[in-house]
């Protein structure tokens, strides 16, 4: 079987040479994607061994991760795994993360830093596992299995699992993790998690934490709507409803005490009351739309 290493890099000049070097011994090819990088990770990737391609433009992990995959798929890969360039994977475990691939057991096998087995190199930062447990919950809402930890970025996909990932990606920075599994399971594809070490290097990333969290969120909300209509719209027609209510009932206190009827606050309380229950209407319809199309489906199948 061709298994190709993929490595998508930006200003990571050294240490994408030392990924590239311990990986080599472990797979056929390694292709980098420098997405537009200011300094020479392009020209060192190269030395050290690796094809590189090269956006001309910063366009994002899922941008490169994109190129990565259908470059891959043009030089006939059977495997293909996923690296990040800033030595926060081991290349030593590639072995053992393509091993259900190879087996052919499965088609996306996962690395997961919270399984029993995994160890850890380094001082985790101390926002990241709130990232990791809020990416967690909002990925198990849509998928059928849970995942400890579906940020990981070091992963092995049949050509099965690059088929499925052809172009559909539809977020974009760092959401491509979870894309992936939820585009998995989309399409029927047999997925699995392996333990990996996890590794934490000073000045690792440099990716604002902040707005990574509050990206993969934006992203796994606007998942949860269109996959989960009902429940996204319910929960926020419920808020908006009860809001409504609290404040009717305050309009009505004050009135019985004597203070007369708060015309603003009565408003304001019908509003919150309509855009509630219009959202419970919309996520009923959106719901049995999505039952529709899925009925359809199936009875072309």
């Amino acid at each position: 079987m061709k298994t190709i290493a993929t490595i998508p890099a930006y200003n990571k000049q050294y240490p994408v040479c030392g990924v590239i070097h311990a990986a080599e011994d472990y797979v056929d090819e390694i292709i980098v994607v420098d997405d537009g990088s200011t300094d020479d990770t392009s020209k060192l990737a190269k030395r050290a061994g690796a094809i590189v391609l090269r956006h001309e433009t910063n366009k994002g992990k899922t941008a490169a991760v994109q190129t990565l995959i259908n470059e891959a798929k043009k030089r006939d890969a059977d495997v293909l795994v996923l690296l990040d360039s800033d030595g926060q994977h081991d290349p030593d475990e590639i072995p053992v993360l393509i091993k259900p691939i190879s087996e052919d057991s499965y088609d996306l096998a996962a690395g997961s830093r919270k399984l029993k087995g995994s160890k850890r190199r380094g001082k985790r930062p101390f926002i990241r596992p709130l990232g990791q447990f809020v990416l967690k919950i909002g990925l198990g809402t849509i998928t059928r299995n849970r995942y400890g930890d579906p940020e990981c970025g070091f992963r092995a996909l049949s050509r099965r699992a690059m088929e499925a990932m052809d172009f559909k990606f539809r977020g974009k920075g760092f959401s491509v993790e979870a894309e992936m599994i939820y585009l998995a399971e989309k399409h029927g594809l047999r997925t699995i998690e392996v333990p990996v070490t996890e590794i934490y290097v000073e000045d690792g990333s440099t990716l604002n934490p902040w707005r990574h969290g509050f990206g993969n969120l934006g992203t796994i909300i606007a998942w949860v709507s269109e996959k989960r209509p009902l429940l996204f719209f319910g929960i926020a027609g419920a808020v908006f409803t009860i809001i409504g209510l609290i404040l009717g009932a305050n309009v009505l206190y004050v009135a019985n005490m004597g203070g007369g009827v708060a015309v603003g606050s009565a408003l304001v309380s019908v509003l919150f009351i309509v855009i509630g229950m219009f959202s419970v209407f919309t996520g009923l319809i959106l719901n049995e739309i999505g039952k529709g199309k899925e009925e359809k489906k199936k009875n072309q199948q």
